[in-house]
């Protein structure tokens, strides 16, 4: 379904703009790398997504109202949830593997620490400071990592800050 697209008119290939959509054969069956069907795959995304919303609003709301170690915890689970989401989507090594990959791997560490600092720093801590810091610190890796999907982002992002 997210093959290569190729721009010809074959009629019978299922990866062009100008075909129609054939039904593969596997389709609608548990997958190797998840074990559920693509249907399936798809509705966890969107659940896990919606309430990495859900979390998000909810934090924003607590840090209306000053509470922010509230926030902070919030922002970290709208963060898990929204990994946990993808790895529906591509299912958890194939998630694992495109987040440490050799131009993303320092991003993703980064980003799965400052998830780890920001909950220890608001919950076992208490740290109201220090974990607005870590909830910062999230923000950029996150920031970061996703410029890496676009060719260029990051080098044009460089050249504006520094």
């Amino acid at each position: 379904m997210f093959g290569s697209v190729h721009r010809n008119s074959d009629p019978n290939n299922p990866n062009t703009l100008n075909g129609p959509r054939v039904p593969q054969e596997n389709e609608g069956q548990p997958t190797i790398t998840t074990g559920m069907s693509w249907e399936m795959r798809v509705q966890s995304f969107v659940g896990l997504f919606i309430l990495s919303i859900i979390a998000s609003f909810c934090g924003s709301y607590l840090l209306l109202l000053t509470k922010i170690t509230g926030f902070c915890i919030l922002t970290s689970i709208s963060a898990i949830l929204s990994l946990s989401s993808t790895c529906c989507l591509m299912g958890p090594v194939g998630q694992l593997k495109k987040m440490f990959d050799k131009s993303r791997w320092i991003a993703s560490s980064l980003y799965i620490l400052f998830i780890f600092l920001t909950l220890i720093s608001g919950l076992v801590l208490k740290n109201a400071v220090l974990a607005i810091i870590c909830t910062a610190g999230q923000y950029i890796a996150m920031a970061w990592y996703s410029l890496s999907y676009i060719p260029y982002a990051r080098e044009a992002v460089a050249k504006i800050f520094c």
